[in-house]
């Protein structure tokens, strides 16, 4: 394999976090442009792209990760699964520690009772640690492109088979299905996300993300000939495209009797979210030795070269404004109040406030690029 990066994967790693960031910093939800809110119970929006986008990527480049060629593969892959877990856990709870330093009627002894009482055992990166960890070993096991396909499309077979036994006159019901259950029963409701009745990164959703990670490997597979790619001339990269669409209109076909969730990670999302792209990644590889388009889309390159780290920080810097009191209200809101928003156009001014906050982590991304310092996490 070349021991070059990927510019392409690069580039679509770091979109996937950028939009990830940009969702996550949302000042206020009321005058957030719905696409960029997280959809309901069923369909999608843009923002629920990042977080499968992201981790069928991880798949993507699961092939050319050179560490994998080695005898002792295992113990690093479990050494990265085991810290992706513990940052996971940290962004869980390290905002107990911020409001209880910067906060006079919220003691370390509350946040304390509060860890015991609400810990929450999963998250992003929990799943992502997760996924890594199982797929990689598959992948490892399994190499061959077309069986890597299908145990993809098997484990979601298991996953809609689940809802369907457990449920069967309303196997995807918001208040009663397998997913929920779980959730319920694992750890409790009140250690799910905002203590609600399900967790929408909990345990079973991990199944059908393990077959996003697959097929991100089998889209890795299908790229492993990198010679001259042009969008025109390189057959792999139009197969990847064509799967793209193939996948699209099979998530399609699957959602006439079962629904596309992002909450429960359902399989007509899942193919929908991968032929999204693979349509995007055969985009990006087919233009990826232009001179323009590196230039415009450096910032991407960059971000997507310290991608966990990125986000680490978005959601602790997000966590410490709010930990900071200043004129009653937590630092992040009264800096959007003060300098931002506008009654005049909410909609904008919110976007501005986020898109900018978002900015400071593509500038950093580019300021490590510079210096040559990447964070492997």
């Amino acid at each position: 394999m070349n021991k070059e990066r990927v510019i392409s994967i690069d580039v679509f790693r770091g979109l996937t976090i950028f939009i990830m960031i940009l969702g996550n910093l949302s000042p206020d939800s009321q005058y957030t442009y719905p696409t960029l809110l997280h959809s309901g119970w069923t369909g999608v929006n843009i923002i629920d792209f990042a977080f499968p986008g992201f981790i069928f990527i991880m798949g993507v480049s699961t092939f050319f990760a050179h560490s994998l060629k080695y005898t002792d593969w295992l113990g690093k892959v479990i050494k990265r699964t085991i810290i992706l877990f513990v940052l996971g856990l940290l962004v869980n709870h390290l905002p107990l520690l911020f409001t209880a330093f910067f906060s006079p009627d919220y003691t370390f002894a509350q946040a304390g009772n509060d860890f015991i009482t609400y810990f929450r055992p999963f998250g992003v990166l929990q799943r992502i640690a997760l996924v890594y960890l199982v797929g990689t070993i598959i992948f490892q096991g399994i190499s061959r492109p077309w069986s890597l396909f299908i145990l993809s499309l098997l484990l979601m077979g298991i996953s809609s088979l689940g809802y369907h036994l457990y449920n069967p006159a309303e196997p995807f019901s918001e208040v009663n299905n397998i997913s929920l259950y779980i959730d319920q029963h694992l750890q409790g409701a009140s250690h799910n996300y905002m203590q609600a009745q399900y967790d929408p990164d909990g345990l079973y959703g991990t199944i059908n993300a393990t077959a996003t990670m697959l097929l991100g490997c089998f889209a890795g597979v299908m790229l492993k000939t990198r010679q001259g790619f042009t969008l025109t001339t390189n057959n792999n990269t139009k197969k990847l495209f064509s799967m793209g669409i193939v996948l699209l209109l099979a998530a399609w076909g699957w959602s006439q009797w079962e629904i596309i969730s992002k909450p429960l990670w359902t399989a007509p999302y899942v193919l929908s979210m991968v032929g999204l792209g693979m349509i995007l990644l055969s985009l990006l590889e087919g233009l990826s030795h232009s001179v323009f388009f590196r230039f415009i889309l450096h910032p991407l390159t960059a971000l997507g070269r310290n991608p966990i780290f990125a986000y680490l920080l978005s959601e602790w810097g997000l966590a410490l404004l709010f930990a900071i009191p200043h004129n009653g209200e937590p630092l992040y809101l009264w800096l959007y109040h003060t300098y931002f928003f506008t009654s005049a156009s909410p909609f904008t001014s919110t976007f501005a406030y986020t898109l900018l906050w978002d900015l400071t982590f593509v500038i950093l991304a580019e300021v490590m690029n510079w210096k040559n310092i990447v964070i492997k996490i």
